[in-house]
């Protein structure tokens, strides 16, 4: 006999993470619905063998072996049928567009202003799919079987909507009058706009994941000028790096260079817009031809007023067959960890 659809009874969502080149499956506790005692007797549908082919949609098998339990077989072939359906999506999906940071990703853009739009996309909750829907079911004595189903079109058109919901929302802060005289507390008011763009990143990507076109939205281009604008910002705060002790003043070099690298402007004159001040203690070992040089590191990190925004320790190791080669190494490995707690304290705390 045939057993009616199981969609309304196993309520079902999907994550697809996108940003970072997979897709998350997720679900909801279903409810036992089926009898351990329960078997259909007819011959395999014929969706198990060859799914629909339907406009606009988008389709998913799962099966799994029963072992007593028909309820917990269905369940585990809703996850495979799942997946199985976003693995057909993602097979369309081109390289340019999986592959992608963010649609407003420049050559040109230094890895700090990288780092930051990477930190702040990681804090971005992954949106859902709720579109997918359990279509049909299917037990017989040895396996269970699962048949999902994706209304394109409608998951297209949702996330279309939101998109146009977090340009309004970007628009209206551009219109915002700035104050202040300084460059990080002018920053510091434009910031949050950047958690509303990565926002428009997740929700492009997952348009183009579900659309037929495959073509992912890009906002206005005043929106996207807003964008860099704020990015370029980043470049233009004066950064002051103050050495405290011996231990710091000997990996000066290492640290100047990857710190400028980086893409922090450092400067010795006027009023810097953030200070960093590094004491460091070092140990440097030799071992089978090798040298080794440790650095234990304490960084305090001061705005234009000299408040502290962020206080931490970071450990560094260089290693090479020559000594000046490892503090070298070690003074660099420094300083990327220090370009990456200013990237953690704009998108955290100053916002």
């Amino acid at each position: 006999m045939t057993r009616p659809s199981l969609s309304s009874l196993l309520p079902l969502s999907i994550s697809i993470a996108l940003l970072s080149g997979c897709s998350t499956l997720t679900t909801t506790s279903d409810t036992d619905v089926i009898p351990d005692n329960f078997v259909q007797g007819q011959s395999l549908p014929g969706w198990v063998t060859k799914p629909p082919q339907r406009a606009n949609m988008a389709y998913g098998v799962g099966s799994m072996e029963v072992y007593g339990n028909p309820d917990a077989a269905i369940k585990r072939a809703a996850d495979f049928a799942r997946a199985d359906l976003v693995s057909r999506l993602k097979v369309t999906v081109s390289g340019s567009n999986s592959s992608k940071i963010t649609e407003f990703t420049n050559d040109g853009e230094t890895r700090l202003q990288k780092s930051i739009s990477q930190a702040v996309s990681s804090k971005i909750p992954t949106v859902t799919l709720d579109e997918l829907v359990i279509a049909d079911t299917f037990v017989d004595d040895r396996y269970a079987y699962v048949l999902a189903e994706l209304d394109r079109a409608a998951a297209a058109s949702r996330i279309k909507a939101q998109l146009a919901s977090v340009e309004s929302e970007l628009s209206l802060r551009q219109a915002t009058a700035i104050t202040g005289t300084g460059k990080l507390e002018r920053l510091q008011q434009q910031l949050p706009a950047l958690t509303l763009f990565a926002q428009h990143d997740q929700l492009a990507e997952q348009y183009a994941f579900v659309d037929t076109s495959r073509q992912q939205p890009q906002a206005p281009q005043d929106l996207r000028d807003y964008r860099q604008s704020i990015l370029n910002a980043l470049k233009d705060l004066d950064v002051k790096l103050v050495l405290m002790d011996d231990g710091a003043r000997i990996m000066r070099g290492g640290l100047f260079e990857t710190l400028t690298q980086q893409g922090l402007r450092l400067s010795a004159d006027g009023v810097p817009d953030i200070t960093f001040e590094v004491s460091a203690n070092l140990d440097s070992q030799q071992r089978e031809g090798n040298y080794y040089v440790f650095a234990n590191a304490r960084v305090n990190l001061r705005d234009t007023n000299g408040k502290v925004l962020s206080s931490f320790s970071e450990k560094s190791r260089g290693v090479s067959g020559l000594q000046q080669n490892a503090l070298n190494k070690a003074s660099e490995a420094l300083a990327e960890q220090l370009a990456q707690e200013l990237a953690a304290t704009l998108t955290e705390r100053l916002q």
